[in-house]
């Protein structure tokens, strides 16, 4: 693949990435109760859950984060914690969605949209994934080539925030194993552990992946539960 070697914006309009944000048994706790939820929502190439409510335009209709993101693992304070949502209306996430991606599937470049503050904060579950960021053109649309990637390990942190939440739009391709060309555009190498840079050396086959996206809808409407 192809890629423009764009320097992305960093700092507190940019890109932070944190590896073992969460710990192994963290990871295995959340996966299982993700698992035990009573309902899917299908899409046409995964499935999501909605926790915290549901959007009505730009208004979250909200209900209660469960309590395995705001007990144990507090992930909730833990992500207020790192300062991201200083800024936002509530302080901290009151939305979170949680994605499945099976080898195979991704999602199209999008951008999050104006319903939320511009921050977001994404945990990686289960597998390895790419993250493909494209820039915006003024006159509208994007260019389609990726102007880079961010490697997403299991258990890790990408916190999106300011101009790269609104100058990116961001999305998975759809494919069921990874090369060393599609890592060669990634920002984020040296923050990788020695084991993955290994990996990604050789073909990566793509094995289920959640991801549980975290954001600060502004606009709140109590809800029911």
């Amino acid at each position: 693949m192809a890629c423009r070697l764009n320097t992305p914006d960093t700092g507190e309009d940019g890109f932070s990435y944190v590896r073992d944000f969460v710990s192994e048994d963290e990871e295995a706790f959340l996966l299982a109760k993700i698992d035990a939820a009573p309902r899917w929502k299908a899409l046409s190439h995964r499935r999501l859950q909605m926790w915290g409510g549901e959007l009505a335009g730009r208004t979250l209709v909200s209900k209660p984060l469960p309590p395995h993101v705001t007990q144990f693992p507090a992930l909730v304070s833990r992500l207020e914690q790192t300062g991201a949502f200083v800024d936002s209306k509530h302080g901290h996430p009151n939305h979170c969605l949680v994605n499945e991606y099976l080898p195979g599937q991704g999602i199209m470049p999008h951008a999050d949209g104006p319903a939320y503050f511009p921050v977001v904060a994404t945990i990686s579950l289960g597998a390895p994934t790419l993250l493909d960021l494209y820039l915006t053109q003024p006159e509208g649309g994007y260019n389609p080539t990726p102007a880079f990637s961010i490697l997403l390990e299991p258990r890790s942190l990408l916190i999106t925030r300011g101009q790269a939440y609104t100058r990116y739009l961001h999305g998975i391709d759809a494919r069921t194993h990874d090369t060393p060309e599609h890592v060669a555009c990634i920002i984020n190498a040296h923050a990788l552990a020695q084991a993955t840079r290994e990996a990604y050396t050789s073909v990566v086959a793509r094995r289920r992946r959640v991801s549980l996206t975290f954001r600060d809808v502004e606009r709140v409407q109590k809800g029911l539960g």
